[in-house]
């Protein structure tokens, strides 16, 4: 029997019997029958309450947790007994579950085999990545193969097979290039022609393997003879070709062709291998290639003709100057092994105390038989030859020991000023030479002075700096020569470290008559002086010079005013009479 059915049994007769009391007159007092009544009913409300509304309640959350952990778990059914709305509920819920469990497995199988068709993809493409990088790298190295027989198709095209020289083509769009450039840039060029003499006789007698051998070997030793910027060439057989690019002066190519006469005479194998060369200068010789080259082969013709193994210059003074050049050259490296050279010394003089403070070292060159050779002529030589690193050490060893003579004789606190050429200024043992030259004379650091042209330190300017502190670390003095002629700028000059500078003789030339020398002289001495640094004037001639130099506040002047140069032996002689006839004049 239903819950619902035995409530209201248990309520009919509760009723029934309340009515029986009533009617019988069990309870007489109608207040307390009202009471009675009340609570009855009360009673019975509340009974109804609980069996028809919390009870119901109670069922419902527990079938509630029922369908929560049925869902949760998604494998539970829902078991409600009964016939009532809750069994009806149960048994939709039921039939969603199982819906939701079929969905939930049609899907899970979906997605296993989405899994499967997403790992099969990937290995798909890993397969073609493979592939891919297999034909990326086939189709590299057919582009590579491809590229390295273009180049190979080009460099056969412009280069010679046997010697891999550069060949007629690529010299002449060099020269070309060259031409321009020499053009734009007002610079010197040339070309020489080589041909090498009776090779015909080697061919002929030994064969073309031999033949090949020796152009080979030729080809290697005129390489060596070459500078890195200058261009050889094979024209043909026994035939080749030089470019000469930036060269100072047009007898320069005479030092080359020399090299190159040298490179011949030593024999290959038992063969004796000697050339004729023929010179061409741009521009002096033709501006065009087509001039350039026939008259280099015209030069050629000359050497072959004069007996070979010789070269020839286009022009014949040409010819005449670079012969001088190269005689001069080899009579100067003679001179230096010989201790054929001498120093002159010029003193310096300080204007406010009159003193002599020291002298400038000069190089002498008086040649038994051509006479005194200027230092104008003989320093290029020099410096082309390769000549001026042994020649400026000789002169800075000779000027030490002189000084160190003149200091044990009790001339002390001089000072020797020795000029340093280019080549020694930037050589990287600059200071390991110096260094050695104090110490084989034994003269205090202080006491040496070296002198650097202008220009030479505003070259580089961060290549000078690291070469002047360099040489200041030996303790040596550093003045700057022919100062205002190199465009030093101030920021420059206060970087440097030097003690001196020394003004230009072509500006001391118009003191004090010239106002553009005087004010330039002026301008000059106050920036040194604001700088700290002192100022010699070189080239002083004439009392007015110095005269109008001492009211300026310059420091020192040199020239012939004080002193021409002298020899050692004959400047110690001359020191106090230099001095008295300073200060008397």
């Amino acid at each position: 029997m239903k819950l619902q059915n035995k409530v209201l049994i248990v309520t009919g007769l509760a009723v029934i019997l309340f009515l029986f009391f009533s009617y019988f007159n069990v309870i007489r007092d109608s207040f307390i029958s009202m009471s009675v009544l009340t609570i009855f009913i009360f009673a019975t409300l509340v009974f109804l309450t609980y069996a028809f509304i919390i009870n119901r309640i109670e069922k419902l959350n527990k079938q509630l947790d029922n369908i929560t952990s049925a869902t949760q778990t998604s494998k539970k059914e829902i078991v409600i007994e009964g016939s009532d709305e809750f069994s009806h509920i149960s048994n939709k819920i039921n039939l969603f579950l199982d819906n939701q469990r079929s969905s939930i497995n049609l899907l899970d199988k979906k997605i296993d085999g989405l899994e499967k068709e997403v790992e099969d993809a990937k290995q798909e493409l890993l397969n073609a990545n493979i592939e891919l990088k297999q034909k990326i790298a086939e189709h590299s190295t057919v582009d590579k193969s491809f590229t390295d027989h273009r180049e190979n198709i080009t460099k056969i095209q412009r280069h010679d097979i046997l010697t891999e020289l550069p060949n007629r083509i690529l010299f002449n769009e060099a020269l070309n290039k060259t031409i321009s450039h020499a053009k734009r840039h007002n610079k010197i060029a040339a070309v020489l022609i080589i041909n090498l003499d009776a090779f015909r006789d080697i061919n002929t007698a030994m064969g073309r393997a031999t033949g090949d051998f020796v152009l080979k070997r030729i080809s290697k030793r005129f390489t060596k003879a070459l500078r890195a910027e200058d261009m050889l060439a094979r024209l043909e057989g026994d035939e080749f070709i030089v470019l000469l690019n930036d060269i100072e002066q047009a007898k320069f190519a005479s030092v080359v062709a020399e090299k190159l006469l040298a490179a011949c005479s030593k024999p290959i194998k038992e063969f004796f291998v000697t050339a004729s060369i023929g010179i061409s200068i741009y521009p002096n010789d033709g501006e065009s290639l087509e001039d350039l080259l026939n008259n280099a082969d015209m030069a050629l013709y000359k050497a072959k003709s004069s007996g070979g193994n010789s070269y020839q210059f286009y022009t014949e003074q040409m010819h005449i100057e670079a012969s001088e050049y190269l005689q001069l050259g080899a009579a100067l490296r003679e001179a230096i092994e010989n201790e054929e050279l001498t120093l002159y010394f010029q003193p310096k003089l300080h204007i406010k105390t009159g003193t002599i403070i020291g002298a400038e070292a000069l190089i002498r060159w008086i040649h038994p038989e051509l006479g005194i050779i200027t230092p104008a002529k003989f320093i290029p030589v020099a410096e082309e030859t390769g000549l001026i690193m042994q020649l400026g050490e000789w002169a800075l060893r000779k000027a030490c020991k002189t000084n160190k003579t003149w200091q044990d004789e009790g001339y002390e606190h001089l000072t020797v000023a020795v000029n340093i050429s280019p080549k020694q200024f930037y050589h990287p043992e600059i200071a390991t030479i110096i260094t050695n030259v104090l110490n084989e004379s034994g003269l205090n650091p202080q006491y040496l002075e070296l002198e650097i042209n202008e220009a030479t330190v505003m070259d580089d300017i961060d290549k000078a700096m690291a070469a002047l502190d360099r040489i200041k670390a030996t303790g040596v003095q550093i003045s700057i020569d022919h100062f205002g002629t190199g465009y030093t700028s101030i920021s420059h000059l206060k970087r440097f470290p030097v003690s001196a500078v020394k003004i230009d003789q072509s500006f001391i030339k118009g003191v004090p008559n010239n106002p553009n020398d005087t004010a330039i002289t002026n301008a000059f001495i106050a920036l040194a002086h604001n700088l700290g640094i002192e100022v010699v004037a070189e080239g002083v001639e004439t009392s007015e010079q110095m005269q109008y130099l001492s009211i300026q506040n310059c420091d020192v002047i040199q020239g012939y005013f004080i002193s021409h140069p002298l020899p050692a032996q004959k400047i110690v002689q001359q020191f106090k009479k230099l001095m008295d006839r300073v200060l008397l004049g």
